[in-house]
């Protein structure tokens, strides 16, 4: 259904005397997606029949009077289970992808690291028994004993040392560290990350440290208040390519209609996250049309929204980008744009937002990220395996900031105020894009990549990954336990 088909449907019920309201109108341009050939004179009639069925003089004709040229959206339900009523609780916290002021030129970058630091000083400075921070400008020749924080501008190893250079607002010092340096953490310390360096002693101008610390999140006991409901956590379905696992996806989705058992868990389903590539995309990496099934971008949402409609009503799903989505690729990002997924944005139940993005359900602190910087975490941190993602996720918490190293794999667009940065201590750190499961705890925050529906392709054969497909956490948001679900292997209820 085109444009000018809308024209001529508003005039042709203007003419015989009705008045299509905003409301309406918009409706119609909701139909496009949804009719591709449609006889005009028999959709004219039917609006004006519906109208005049429900009664009165009333010539306005709003979007509730065209609700029944949509298809019904009935919620799925299985004669064997009853879902439980509980209320959605969902709060945005923060959406910063689709608010970002992006900067240009080399004052851009410098407002964006100088935020960064600022920003990462502040988090440092409120710790409890925190020293004193000395500024590097004000560290002579023949200090000892000082304490400097600032971020990392270039990192070499040398046998069993490191050395850093380290800057912050004031100037910069060279800092040789030994591998073993107390709290382990010399080895592990990223490019461009913030790191707090107590120096023993300075000599020819290079600081001995005796200990470097990451900002950290603090140490605690995640408490709710949440009821006994439950969260699946996904990602990465990759709808379009030919190694989509579409079985094990309609595995999840049985098992969310009550079909393949555990019925005491899945009446208390509340949540579905999707934390990135809904798609496999178009042109994301050399060849990738041999790998499609699904060549046009439309297309591939049309089939994951044909996908996720099948989840019930009952569910709120969160999505956010990844990569491999349609919007853009610097993070943040905004989310997927609707003149691509309209089918997405059709379902009652969706929630789109961007990468990242921070949410709370039931006073439970989620931060949802896609993962794209943990393939410059494996890259740059030699005791992290690629295997291991959820590693490599405690260590962007315990560096407080997402993607900490600027110019690598990961985009990321220089703003006033750096949106990578962890400010709020999440209670659930949940990511994807390794295409591997991995699930931890650390300091009181769940860690969860929840993997894949994905198999392995001939590129990622190429550069070495070898997936976990059909994948995904279930998480009690009232006790806060979490544990993996294997779609792979159904016990299908007699």
């Amino acid at each position: 259904m085109s444009a000018e088909q809308i024209e001529t449907i508003v005039f042709e019920l203007t003419r015989r005397g009705y008045q299509l309201e905003p409301s309406g109108f918009k409706k119609l341009q909701d139909l496009i997606t949804l009719r591709k050939d449609v006889d005009l004179e028999a959709l004219l009639s039917s609006i004006i029949e519906e109208k005049r069925q429900s009664g009165g003089d009333d010539i306005f004709i709003d979007d509730e009077d065209l609700e029944f040229l949509f298809p019904k959206k009935e919620p799925l339900t299985h004669e064997g289970i009853a879902y439980d009523e509980v209320e959605t609780d969902l709060r945005v916290v923060n959406d910063p992808g689709n608010n970002v002021k992006v900067l240009e030129g080399i004052e851009g970058f410098r407002t964006y690291f100088l935020d960064r630091y600022n920003r990462l000083l502040k988090i440092i400075s409120n710790r409890p028994h925190q020293r004193t921070i000395s500024k590097i400008a004000q560290v002579n020749a023949n200090a000892n004993n000082v304490r400097i924080a600032g971020l990392v501008k270039d990192r070499k190893v040398v046998k069993d040392k490191i050395i850093f250079n380290v800057e912050d607002d004031t100037g910069a010092i060279k800092v040789l560290a030994r591998t073993d340096t107390q709290s382990g953490s010399a080895i592990d310390v990223l490019l461009d990350q913030m790191v707090i360096v107590d120096i023993s002693s300075i000599r020819e101008g290079v600081a001995f440290s005796s200990r470097i610390d990451f900002p950290e999140i603090p140490d605690r006991v995640a408490y709710t208040h949440a009821p006994t409901i439950y969260a699946l956590l996904l990602s990465d379905l990759h709808v379009g390519s030919k190694t989509f696992g579409k079985e094990a996806f309609e595995h999840l989705l049985h098992w969310l209609q009550g079909l393949h058992g555990e019925h005491e868990i899945v009446r208390k389903m509340k949540y579905v996250i999707i934390a990135g590539d809904i798609v496999d995309g178009v042109g994301v990496y050399p060849h990738q049309d041999d790998e499609l099934d699904i060549t046009d971008i439309k297309e591939q949402y049309a089939a994951a929204a044909h996908l996720i409609g099948q989840i019930p009503r009952n569910l709120q799903v969160i999505i956010i980008p990844g990569n491999h989505d349609a919007t853009r690729q610097a993070l943040p990002q905004p989310s997927i744009p609707r003149k691509y997924c309209e089918e997405l944005y059709q379902l009652d139940n969706v929630k789109m937002l961007g990468d990242p993005a921070e949410i709370r359900l039931h006073g439970v602190d989620f931060l949802l990220y896609h993962g794209r910087s943990l393939d410059d975490v494996f890259a740059y941190s030699p005791t992290i395996q690629a295997g291991r993602p959820e590693v490599a996720m405690k260590n962007l918490l315990r560096a407080r900031h997402l993607a900490p190293i600027f110019g690598a794999r990961t985009i990321i667009a220089p703003a006033e105020r750096d949106e990578l940065v962890i400010e709020n201590t999440p209670d659930v750190f949940h990511a994807g894009h390794v295409h591997v499961f991995g699930l931890t705890k650390y300091r009181g925050t769940v860690i969860v990549n929840s993997g894949t529906f994905q198999g392995q392709t001939a590129h990622q054969r190429s550069i070495g990954i070898n997936p976990t497909p059909g994948k995904a956490a279930v998480l009690n948001l009232s006790s806060m336990q979490i544990w993996e679900k294997d779609f792979n292997i159904v016990t299908v209820n007699q």
